[in-house]
């Protein structure tokens, strides 16, 4: 490459990167813009819920309550294995018997 092809590069380079850095403002503004927008509309919702409550309570005569939900919380389980060893014992030279089979269970937790 010569020189002048070389700064061209260079300066075709720049010039897109800056097209790259206008166009990620621009997303950051929109994506600000709809983060505004969203917590308008849960302030707006907050608001109508709180109407109809004050409308029905209106029609109805009494007092209602705003439903609570309770997020069900599950608990996980821990699975059990038993492994059983058996171990077994020569023969005793002294009584000449076969001594009795010891069993050991062990329970491992996964």
């Amino acid at each position: 490459m010569s020189a002048q092809s070389l700064g061209q590069f260079e300066k075709n380079v720049s010039v897109s990167f800056g097209y790259v850095k206008k166009d990620l403002l621009m997303v950051n503004d929109s994506v600000s813009e709809l983060v505004d927008k969203i917590q308008h509309l849960s302030l707006n919702q907050a608001m109508l819920l709180e109407k109809i409550a004050e409308l029905e309570k209106m029609v109805n005569g009494k007092k209602t309550t705003a439903k609570k939900v309770v997020a069900k919380k599950k608990i996980a389980v821990k699975k059990a294995k038993k492994v059983i060893t058996k171990k077994t014992k020569k023969i005793s030279k002294k009584t000449g018997k076969t001594p009795r089979k010891v069993v050991t269970e062990t329970v491992l937790y996964e």
